[in-house]
């Protein structure tokens, strides 16, 4: 076990899903760079939900049952106009 806790605090100026995905790849990347025992690469992706009641202009069709839909590797318009977004990563 690595004795310390390692607190990395990154700046991003834009506000798009990957531009968090950037930190966390960034944030493993310079750890293991520095020599921290780190198992494996840590990765992510930002995903978003968007429902048919959103601000995007997005239709899902009249034949559609479903209302929402899941958005992989979101980008700003995505980030700011859909009703929830989040981020994973992890090891595996």
């Amino acid at each position: 076990k690595y004795p310390l806790t390692i607190r990395v605090t990154s700046e991003i100026t834009s506000s798009d899903g990957s531009s968090s995905m950037a930190t966390v790849c960034g944030a493993s990347l310079a750890l293991m760079d520095a020599g921290v025992p780190i198992k494996q690469h840590v990765a992510g992706i930002s995903i978003g939900l968007v429902s048919s009641d959103n601000s995007m202009g997005i239709s899902f069709g009249h034949d559609t049952k479903e209302n929402t839909v899941l958005i992989t590797d979101i980008a700003g318009h995505e980030d700011k106009y859909g009703d929830m977004d989040f981020k994973i990563a992890g090891t595996r």
